[in-house]
């Protein structure tokens, strides 16, 4: 096979027929769940870049395998070398081997301007001498390097253009290569784009195309079909089959967003790899009208042979009456728009013969749905496999399945839509369903703070949705990278402090459930200017004193005469109101609600002689089980939470304490990423202080390389958005149906019946995902492959039991 290319330098293709082509990679758009405005702007934005690169355009979308070598590189990438991430990533490709993961890559190749006569001149001259070269054995000559600023000058200006609409860069020499190689190795793993390739010539591009292609097959080939549809393609990796098609019939009416549009995007619901590509050649405005006009006119006289027949026109006749009708209205109130003249052909491949068969029958199927037909063509499938190639020429039979179509109508069909989730590097946490194949799908909690993005996440899910189990997924893999975790764990299982024996690093518990030397005094824990405003918190929240009345000025007044001494404590601001007290009355009510707190058992975590606890290890639970919390309708409503018992405010105030702390040591390293989970979030969102905490951590987290992880069952108990618009990664797990549409605004989904469905229905580990990037789709969490992280990470009481012997009572 001979490619169409003669050279290849940085995006530029120099092809054999004197044209020189540039070609970009697309960012895809994650499309299935964005709202209706977001769906909206981006067929604005493709519309308009379909019109923008004015000359011969090939959109190509790849399906390509996913290497286990490649997943374990992206996962170590910006990754510590600890042994516990060197077993995640081997046993990460160990697993790819069977789950055969893809990914989708998208380009836009056009072809640029012919420019004055004399580049033209050179471009002929140059692909005849490379003709000749190739007749005779010899490799065709290099581009001059003239040439190759020129055209690159053009490309760049067309590259501008598109940034403005689409998220596109050149793409390398390496990645066109790949293109032209990836289509002869369709069912047979071709390698991943290499990105870091200058430029190809010579042998190395010859080599790219060394097959033999069988039209119709091999009289030899098992379960040969009668028909002979299909290509066969030997190389020296092996033998593949691929079968073309191409799209033959479309509807003549569908609505968008929805309503029979998105048939590119839908390929990727395949349950197989589907590639596909359109060529788009404009017909400029004023030449589209007069074709137009000729064709209304010649479709309306035959309206007159039919005036004698009883039955009429045919139906088909006034349907495509109507068509033209809207196409010179189009045309008409858009001078600059075109028409375009789109051949649209999709490729599927196997290893044998009759998988091959079952996937075209099933893409034809699943299009024929949406009342799209796909044809396959006898004696074309070679003519359609190389319209699929940048620089090739349209010949038959990709030049007699034309449909003429505006900018717009081919935006529709969402060419540069994907299911394309999650982070370059990081753990493998899932798959992503919106993808027929195994999309997986990588997070980095790191991630966020190194490209300045938020690195705080919340995930809300109802009892055993999976949430939990993600919390530890995302804690083990935070220590596996080297990182550092602070816990706040209130289960009485002590659920997060039992995973100390199964977690790489240093761990470390502190159980306030136990008494025993430990102190949290907040004037002894920190430094700064964190030393007088979270003692005065704490102190605010245990007298329930209004921060601005005269009480609550009292007890500021106290604790910064207090912190000015190096040595003091929260005794000290004891010693200090009882000193004011006989000149204050508002100094003497917070000293003797303060005096009387310090009698409670709970209050030795805060006041006495205990030693500071070290802090300093890698994995840092605080197990305080025994706080006598109020519940959270209680702690949520103004007016209730004035009648809490004397526990559950001294238990608040505590929980405040320890969030600071948690908050503290995970942003003290900057150096090293840090992560302070709180689960059940409500109990410190309930709170003024506890939410002026997390508003800082969460803002001031990615300047420290930090991030705050929010855990709860509802949504709304962050209380309002200002808190969800702050955090980075969202996730929500499965919901009931009356909090179904919050956990979906939560995560920017609008609440469809879809989206209401899945998430009421959603099994274990499923969830809506908004990553880092802002794009949104399904994710399925995968359990941990080390079997004693999952029996550790799994909370199912069941799962936990022994099952009983066939003897039990």
């Amino acid at each position: 096979m001979h490619l169409p290319a003669r050279a290849l330098a940085g995006n530029l293709v120099w092809t054999r027929y004197g044209g020189v082509w540039a070609v970009f990679a697309v960012e895809p758009a994650v499309y299935a769940w964005l709202s209706r405005h977001d769906q909206l702007d981006l067929h604005r934005r493709t519309r308009a870049a379909l019109v923008s690169t004015g000359g011969e355009t090939l959109l190509l979308s790849l399906c390509a395998p996913l290497a286990p070598a490649e997943l374990t590189a992206r996962m170590s990438a910006g990754a510590v070398p600890l042994d516990a991430w060197r077993t995640l990533c081997r046993l990460a490709g160990e697993a790819a081997c069977d789950l055969d993961p893809t990914e989708r890559h998208l380009f836009l190749a056009a072809e640029l301007p012919a420019g004055p006569v004399a580049w033209t001149a050179r471009s002929v001259a140059g692909s005849t001498i490379a003709g000749f070269a190739g007749a005779f054995g010899l490799p065709p000559g290099p581009v001059r390097a003239g040439e190759r600023a020129r055209r690159g000058e053009q490309a760049d200006h067309l590259r501008r253009r598109l940034e403005l609409l689409l998220p596109v860069r050149p793409a390398t020499a390496g990645e066109v290569a790949w293109i032209y190689r990836s289509a002869l190795l369709r069912g047979l793993g071709q390698p991943a784009p290499q990105p870091d390739v200058p430029a190809v010539g010579g042998p190395a591009l010859v080599a790219l195309a060394d097959a033999l292609l069988q039209e119709g097959g091999d009289p030899a080939d098992v379960d040969r079909p009668r028909h002979r549809r299909y290509l066969r393609v030997e190389t020296e990796a092996g033998v593949a089959y691929q079968a073309l098609l191409a799209l033959s019939g479309m509807p003549h009416r569908f609505t968008f967003p929805g309503g029979g549009g998105e048939w590119l995007v839908a390929a990727e619901q395949c349950p197989f790899p589907v590639d596909w590509g359109v060529r788009i050649r404009p017909v400029p405005n004023q030449a589209a009208q007069a074709t137009a006009r000729r064709q209304a006119r010649q479709l309306r006289s035959q309206v007159g042979e039919y005036a004698g027949d009883p039955a009429g026109a045919p139906p088909g006749l006034a349907d495509a009456i109507d068509d033209l009708g809207h196409l010179r209205a189009e045309l008409a109130a858009n001078p600059a728009d075109a028409e375009l003249r789109v051949t649209t052909a999709f490729a599927v491949s196997a290893p044998t013969l009759a998988r091959l068969e079952e996937r075209a029958a099933a893409l034809q199927a699943r299009y024929a749905a949406g009342e799209y037909q796909l044809h396959r063509p006898t004696g074309g499938q070679l003519g359609l496999l190389t319209a699929l190639l940048p620089g090739s020429p349209l010949r038959t039979p990709a030049t007699d399945y034309v449909h003429h179509l505006l900018a717009g109508d081919l935006a529709a069909g969402m060419p540069f839509g994907a299911a394309d989730l999650g982070d370059p590097q990081g753990m493998l946490l899932g798959y992503c369903p919106d993808a027929g194949t195994f999309r997986p799908v990588l997070f980095d909690p790191a991630y966020g703070p190194s490209v300045n993005r938020s690195g705080s996440l919340g995930a809300f899910g109802a009892l055993g949705s999976g949430k939990s189990y993600f919390a530890k997924l995302a804690v083990h893999a935070t220590l596996a990278r080297g990182g550092q975790v602070v816990v706040l764990d209130r289960t009485p299982s002590a659920e997060y402090a039992r995973l100390a024996p199964v977690l790489p690093g240093r761990a470390q518990v502190v159980s306030l459930a136990r008494a025993g030397g430990v102190c949290l005094d907040p004037l002894t824990a920190f430094a700064g200017e964190d030393r007088v405003s979270v003692t005065l918190a704490f102190l605010t929240l245990v007298t329930g004193a209004a921060p601005g009345g005269l009480q609550g000025l009292a007890l500021a007044e106290a604790v910064e005469k207090v912190a000015a001494r190096r040595d003091g404590n929260l005794d000290g601001v004891l010693e200090e109101l009882e000193r004011a007290a006989p000149a204050d009355p508002h100094a003497e009510q917070a000293w003797r609600i303060l005096r009387h707190a310090r009698r409670n058992p709970l209050a030795r975590f805060a006041f006495g002689p205990g030693d500071p606890v070290a802090l300093d290890a890698d994995y840092l639970v605080f197990h305080a089980p025994g706080l006598s919390l109020p519940d959270r309708e209680v702690a949520l409503r103004e007016h209730l939470a004035q009648h809490l018992l004397p526990d559950q405010v001294l238990s608040q105030a505590l929980l405040y304490l320890v969030a600071a702390v948690a908050r503290a040591v995970a942003f003290a390293d900057p150096r090293r990423f840090g992560a302070a989970l709180f689960d059940e979030a409500w109990c410190l969102t309930s709170s003024l202080q506890g939410r002026a905490l997390l508003l800082d951590g969460i803002r001031d987290g990615r300047k420290h390389n930090a991030a705050i992880w929010l855990l709860s069952q509802h949504p709304d108990d962050l209380g309002d958005d200002q808190l969800a618009h702050l955090l980075g990664p969202r996730f929500a797990f499965r919901q009931s149906a009356q909090a179904a549409p919050a956990a979906l605004h939560f995560v920017g989904v609008e609440p469809s019946d879809e989206a209401v469905g899945f998430l009421t229905a959603a099994p274990e580990g499923a969830c809506f995902f908004r990553d880092v990037r802002d794009r949104v789709g399904r994710l399925q969490v995968l359990a941990s492959m080390i079997p004693e992280l999952h029996a550790a990470f799994d909370t199912n009481p069941v799962a936990q039991v022994p099952a009983a012997g066939p003897g039990a009572a």
